[in-house]
């Protein structure tokens, strides 16, 4: 969750080539590609080709600000909570509930 928040605050400083995202988010090109195909297949991202489709930019989507948004204000408001193991499982539940989906609702009765 972190790594994609790194890449929307990077993108959300406006139109990015994937070099600067690249260098700013601190990763290989192989691990920041899938993350762009994964971000831009979930419309947190945008992706604009230039020069006939050998570059592009990327641009942060409404949905990609309201998930940078909503990031900062938990890490704020959790400050000097989470150690690096609270983290790590605070990670692995969201890839978890985005990979099972939403839980059917229960019903009280």
């Amino acid at each position: 969750m972190e790594m994609v928040c790194d890449i929307l605050a990077v993108v959300s400083e406006g139109p990015t080539k994937p070099t600067h995202i690249l260098y700013k988010a601190n990763m290989s090109w192989k691990v920041l590609s899938s993350y762009l195909d994964f971000l831009t297949a979930r419309g947190m991202v945008e992706k604009e080709d230039q020069e006939g489709g050998k570059r592009s930019l990327y641009r942060l989507s409404q949905k990609g600000r309201q998930i940078l948004r909503l990031y900062e204000g938990l890490r704020e408001s959790l400050n000097g909570t989470i150690t690096l193991a609270s983290t790590r499982e605070l990670d692995q539940m969201v890839e978890n509930a985005a990979t099972t989906g939403p839980r059917a609702p229960v019903s009280t009765w």
